[in-house]
């Protein structure tokens, strides 16, 4: 069995959303949690050869022995991410969208989000024309990453130091979905709604294989 644990915090002003709105004012303005911050992070594994027909003889030692099981998974925190005016309001960077932030007047983080309301869109408003405003970059933490896969193993000797591999694969067991970050652009139809999974999920995945070593 092997477990691990990852803490750590990324910190830039570059990468906080905002794009940079006041250069000489960037290391106050959008020094922030970085976009590739993952606080969180567990990874664990468990190989185990089950202790089945030892002691067994002919064909039930066949049946029952050389079993091995395998469990894989992984659980971090999401990446952080910025609420962005849809169109430029600060006039930074006249006529481009997404391009800076708007004012934030309430608490962001819901205790129950959900798929529909990630965080609370009423948290956030549109500054007055010409400001800056008050939002922080990268404050947001999208959802969670997790999968869990899992293997089961039968081996069979055979002769002149040959064997035999069958395998049983099962790649994310409990086919959890793996959302990236919400819309985030301020005024959108589905803003802070979850529209998207992250780039390398996949669903429930069987796979069946066999292997000879020799």
């Amino acid at each position: 069995m092997n477990a691990n644990y990852t803490w750590a915090h990324a910190l830039d002003n570059v990468s906080t959303g905002g794009f940079g709105t006041v250069p000489s004012e960037s290391s106050t303005l959008d020094y922030g949690n970085s976009s590739i911050d993952v606080r969180h992070r567990i990874a664990a594994t468990v190989f185990y050869n089950l202790p089945f027909g030892q002691r067994s003889q002919g064909l039930k030692r066949i049946v029952t022995q050389g079993w091995q099981m395998n469990l894989a998974g992984a659980w971090s925190t999401g990446f952080p991410f910025t609420v962005l005016n849809a169109m430029d309001i600060s006039n930074t960077n006249p006529g481009a969208s997404g391009a800076d932030r708007p004012d934030q007047i309430g608490k962001a983080r819901l205790n129950h989000p959900s798929v529909y309301e990630f965080f609370n869109i009423g948290a956030f408003a549109a500054q007055a024309p010409g400001t800056l405003g008050s939002e922080r970059g990268n404050q947001i933490y999208g959802p969670p990453v997790r999968h869990l896969d899992s293997s089961l193993f039968k081996s069979f000797a055979l002769p002149r130091e040959t064997s035999l591999q069958i395998r049983a694969e099962v790649f994310n067991l409990t086919n959890t979905s793996s959302f990236a970050a919400p819309n985030a652009i301020l005024g959108c139809a589905n803003f802070g709604q979850l529209t998207q999974l992250t780039g390398g999920y996949s669903p429930r995945e069987i796979q069946f294989a066999a292997r000879i070593s020799f």
